[in-house]
């Protein structure tokens, strides 16, 4: 143990105190922590989101201890024991969630999944303590995790952690570890990365290939995804709902957080007035303009809290407006049952506010209240059903309430199989927790059990019922918890898009789910639209269900990639960055071109010449004096262009680029700013081998075809290598082998721009003559 890693844990315990955190948590034999007793990650934030992360397991990973075992037995090593990890172990755990969460204030999934989980699989696989792990027992921890997950986001997890938590404290006795661990870190979403390899037939113009094109959506999926959710008629009310959050985030832009969260009094008018008073319509202006207020998300500073709601005011654009009014309106008719009943929870505390708490109720109207279903009568409904679809007009489902009263008040119809079905299974579920759940008569008697029920007699005592769905129905109960605002707090209900949960009848069964009735009311999410259109999950996606045909229904699309669509059109149109930067609340300018994904060609045509200039140019000429304008060029060419520029004025530079406008090549490793009009290439396109001509680039098809060569060169190496000679013809393939590899590594370091050989011979020179020349 070194004075590091005490001081550290000594931290975790003060902040842990200051918090009202128990250190010394009880563990079984498994390391897991005793029921009620866990740390609650979100409570301990004030976060009421979900899902929801708890510090509550000690023990060694299961999965990551079978597959070291596994590796052990083979090199024939004693097996490591399912065991609790040590005290040590335990210690800096705790502190890290500790420092994590309350120093650093990230989020509770960002310290269950990026932090305990990594640090247990370290803990289960390394057979030391904390402060005396190496690089070796690492590297053996990162291959484990690669067999645990195959995307390797695990292992990435892992050296962020060694990274993080051990070098950032300095726990271990090695040292820093991080620069030790021979492992490529996972490319984010922020890497540029080639999208497939191009052949040579594949290969086009650089000024075409979009930067980071990943990032955007795919130009089918994008108007597939339009088309349904403007045209298609949702089949369910929370298709009807996904619907228009999918409206509102393709017009707005907003993360899918941000438009999930959108509060029921979102809109907000700005009126406009000329100089007179008058309002400015009048005039040739705009009166009045519509705005969105929202929740943005990412807005927290260094010391403020990051679970906490900033409301925010984005403008909607005209074209726009009568969409987000009309999505936005239908909503709120659609959820105000919802909000309603979420509202009348709150205030009372309990579940089914609708009745006193000792009344009896008829089990044919608690089996809609918890399981949603409106039909507790087997009759036929279809009429109202195919009118509810049409509209999700929640007066149609009074109306079905209505005539199923007058039906079971004449007698004449049997109760639907599913009553049967929710009466039995409740009594089951009650006896496996130890609940007493007591069907009654109409004077208040209890049924036996073993008694035949006549379920159109059968009651329940309110008290009863409520008790039974916190023990043995969880999942029905809403969500009432209220969310932190940076000025007071905001309640459940005043949130839009709330939504019935787990409504199973609708979703699975092909059935209704009476919103207005139906006890179980969710808060909305992020998860709400990621379900509905992103392949990382499994559920059925708008896709799969409204696509037209197999290609349609196999799409998939990033709820994010429709942001980052919107502030590379808004570039495209020339918006200014300081509106752009405006529009989707951030901080600086910097952040806004991270969304950037324009062409260069794109980027070209932003740049502005001077019309007569311009016209002297030409084409090609122009579009050379934009790449030098913007910093996309360089080579002598370039340097003579600016030279000539800051001595004879720009007419005289602009005169000496239209000589050497031919100049300008794009290449398969980079930009050449050489003139070929007289003489071919002299290095026949073997750009690497040291031409001062070749200007890097940061286009991933360069990059691509310079990592293939430096791996065949590798290749090329080792098979002369292999075969040694000491004659003049093998010495020199194995010198022009080895400075073709050092070429291409020189330039594959190279920054975008950057010029890899600027002091090579200049080929475009006349050759000296010699003495022995004619």
């Amino acid at each position: 143990m070194n004075s590091h890693y005490s001081s550290f844990i000594a931290l975790g315990k003060s902040i842990a105190s200051e918090r009202g955190l128990s250190w010394d948590l009880p563990l079984d034999e498994q390391g897991a922590v005793h029921e009620g007793l866990a740390w609650n990650l979100n409570s301990c934030v004030g976060d009421v989101a979900s899902p929801t992360f708890c510090l509550n397991n000690f023990g060694a990973d299961s999965r990551a201890l079978a597959i070291a075992n596994a590796e052990r037995d083979t090199r024939g090593q004693d097996l490591l024991p399912l065991r609790t990890l040590s005290p040590a172990w335990q210690d800096v755990i705790k502190a890290a969630v500790v420092e994590q969460l309350f120093a650093r204030r990230n989020t509770p999934g960002h310290v269950a999944q990026s932090i305990v989980r990594p640090m247990r699989v370290l803990a289960t696989c390394v057979e030391k303590e904390p402060w005396a792990i190496t690089p070796d027992g690492v590297q053996c921890v990162i291959r484990v995790a690669k067999l645990m997950q195959a995307s390797g986001a695990l292992a990435d997890r892992v050296v962020g952690v060694v990274k993080v938590v051990f070098d950032g404290k300095h726990l271990s006795d090695f040292g820093q570890i991080y620069p030790f661990l021979d492992v490529a870190r996972q490319k984010t979403s922020s890497a540029i990365r080639a999208r497939h390899t191009w052949s040579i037939e594949e290969l086009r113009s650089d000024l075409e290939k979009r930067k980071r094109d990943a990032r955007l959506p795919q130009q089918r999926a994008f108007w597939e995804l339009v088309r349904i959710v403007m045209t298609e008629k949702p089949q369910t009310f929370l298709d009807e709902l996904r619907f228009s959050l999918l409206r509102i985030m393709i017009v707005t832009g907003f993360r899918a957080g941000e438009a999930a969260l959108l509060p029921v009094d979102w809109k907000r008018l700005r009126e406009y007035v000329d100089s007179r008073g008058q309002p400015a319509g009048e005039s040739g202006g705009i009166s009045t303009s519509l705005m969105i207020r929202h929740f943005a998300e990412k807005q927290q500073d260094e010391e403020s809290d990051s679970v906490i709601l900033r409301a925010r005011l984005q403008p909607v654009p005209e074209m726009f407006r009568e969409l987000v009014e009309e999505s936005l309106g239908r909503v709120a008719t659609l959820t105000e049952p919802l909000r309603n009943t979420l509202r009348l929870q709150c205030e009372t505390g309990r579940l089914l506010p609708w009745y006193a708490t000792g009344s009896l109720v008829p089990v044919t109207e608690i089996f809609t209240r918890i399981v949603g279903n409106p039909l507790w009568l087997d009759i036929d409904c279809e009429q109202y059903i195919q009118r509810y679809r049409d509209t999700f007009d929640p007066s149609v489902l009074t109306e079905i309430y209505e005539f199923q009263q007058l039906s079971q008040s004449h007698g004449r119809t049997w109760l639907a199989p599913k009553l049967y079905q929710f009466g039995f299974r409740a009594l089951k579920a009650a006896d496996r927790s130890g609940f007493s759940l007591h069907f009654r008569r109409g004077d208040g008697s209890l049924i036996p059990r073993g008694a035949s029920v006549n379920w159109r007699e059968t009651y329940v005592q309110v008290n009863e019922i409520e008790e039974y769905v916190r023990i043995c129905l969880p999942t029905k109960v809403s969500d009432t918890a209220p969310l932190r605002m940076e000025n007071g707090l905001l309640h459940p209900w005043e949130l839009l898009f709330n939504y019935p949960k787990r409504p199973l009848s609708e979703e699975r069964g092909d059935g209704l789910c009476d919103v207005s009735r139906y006890m179980a009311v969710g808060r909305p999410g992020a998860d709400l639209v990621r379900f509905a259109i992103d392949s990382r999950h499994t559920r059925v996606t708008v896709f799969e269900r409204y696509g037209q045909t197999a290609n349609d229904r196999a799409l998939r699309i990033g709820s994010h990639s429709l942001r980052h669509l919107q502030n590379t059109e808004l570039f495209r149109l020339g918006v200014a960055d300081t509106i752009i930067t405006k529009r989707f609340g951030r901080r600086s300018i910097s952040q806004s071109y991270v969304y950037d994904h324009r062409s260069l060609a794109e980027d070209l045509e932003q740049i502005e010449l001077p019309q007569e200039v311009e016209v002297m140019l030409g084409a090609k000429t122009s579009t050379v004096a934009k790449l030098i304008k913007c910093g996309k060029a360089r080579g002598p060419i370039v340097e003579a262009f600016k030279r000539i520029q800051a001595t004879d004025g720009d007419m005289a530079a602009y005169e000496y680029l239209v000589a050497e406008a031919d100049g300008f090549h794009a290449t398969p490793y980079g930009h050449c700013l050489n003139s070929f009009t007289v003489d071919p290439c002299p290095k026949h396109l073997e750009c690497f081998a040291g031409c001062r001509h070749l200007s890097a680039t940061d286009l991933p098809e360069n990059r691509q075809n310079l990592v293939q060569l430096e791996g065949k060169l590798k290749l090329a190496l080792e098979v002369i290598k292999g075969r040694p000679s000491t004659s003049i013809g093998w010495q020199n393939q194995l010198d022009h082998a080895q400075k073709r590899l050092a070429g291409v590594q020189k330039l594959l370091e190279t920054p975008a721009g950057g010029r890899p050989f600027p002091d090579g011979v200049d080929l475009s020179l006349p050759r000296q003559r010699g003495v022995l020349d004619e």
